[in-house]
């Protein structure tokens, strides 16, 4: 069985395209093809319909694509295990974050753990609640740095509490306010992200059985900030999102205090971890001991 083949037939599911495959790879087009015929003719069936606009799975392919994946991981994991053995810091780490760890944490951690682990390749995916989860399940990340909000599973490793805080245009009546209170939101036009990127916020209106009066519904962060900043409404966001936008906003406390506990996500034991991962998540929580 040929690790390489199989990560070929990976790349091609991941980008429904052999050319796609084949750049990242660095592989010729031709090459990626014959890798993926060879396991097909190994394994007496297709696992791949080729057709103009790309490739996909066969259902047989399908089945095969998990298996795949977690071969592929393993070996990875042999391969690292296999240099801390042997004194040698080398490795790969996929790492699925949300957009306010990757613009406010990420840039300086790694800067910091790069210089420490120069032959340490981190490869850092930005994403959402949604998406984090998808990339766990499909063995596209090896952790994610996200939020949790009932019941944390047991591979969650909190870093730290992030507040949940009303934001408001600077000359809004409520910026006088020490605090708003959740029913605000009722009748002020809300500028509200979408479930599916924020499970936070909706976590908190669902809670306390409340539906915001949305005036518009956004996905993007930056929206959301520029919108309320010209008037158009109010909002609930983290204080890690907006700390970059004060004074352009007015940030205030929202009755209940409600926090958001930022932390890692694993699909299985830290200990299980690959030991480039195992380095990485304790220089992270020594950071924000520094720095948060």
């Amino acid at each position: 069985m040929s690790i390489n083949k199989i990560k070929a037939y990976i790349t091609a599911v991941e980008y429904g395209s052999l050319t796609k495959a084949a750049e990242i790879l660095e592989y010729t087009q031709p090459s990626i093809s014959h890798m993926i015929s060879s396991l097909e003719d190994e394994y007496g069936f297709s696992l791949l319909i080729r057709g103009k606009s790309g490739v996909a799975p066969t259902d047989n392919g399908l089945v095969l694509l998990q298996i795949m994946q977690d071969i592929l991981k393993r070996n990875q994991l042999l391969s690292e295990t296999i240099n801390e053995i042997n004194g040698m810091e080398i490795g790969r780490i996929r790492i699925g974050a949300y957009t306010s760890v990757c613009v406010h944490w990420m840039p300086a951690v790694l800067s910091l753990f790069n210089k420490s682990y120069p032959k340490i390749q981190i490869q850092l995916y930005e994403g959402n609640s949604q998406e984090i989860k998808q990339w766990l399940v499909d063995g596209k990340i090896d952790f994610g740095i996200g939020t949790t909000q009932i019941n944390p599973p047991p591979n969650f490793i909190p870093l730290k509490e992030d507040r949940m805080l009303a934001i408001l245009p600077s000359n809004h009546l409520l910026a006088s306010h020490d605090s708003v209170e959740l029913k605000t939101f009722t009748t002020e036009p809300c500028i509200m992200p979408y479930e599916d990127s924020h499970h936070d916020v909706q976590f908190i209106f669902k809670k306390e059985k409340i539906s915001p009066n949305i005036a518009y519904q956004i996905r993007g962060d930056e929206a959301i900030i520029a919108m309320v900043r010209k008037g158009l409404g109010i909002s609930l966001l983290s204080e890690l999102l907006i700390k970059d936008h004060l004074p352009e906003l007015c940030a205030k406390p929202i009755e209940g205090n409600y926090v958001r506990t930022i932390g890692i996500l694993t699909n299985s034991t830290v200990q299980s971890l690959s030991p480039p991962s195992k380095k990485f998540i304790p220089f992270l929580q020594e950071w924000l001991q520094k720095n948060g």
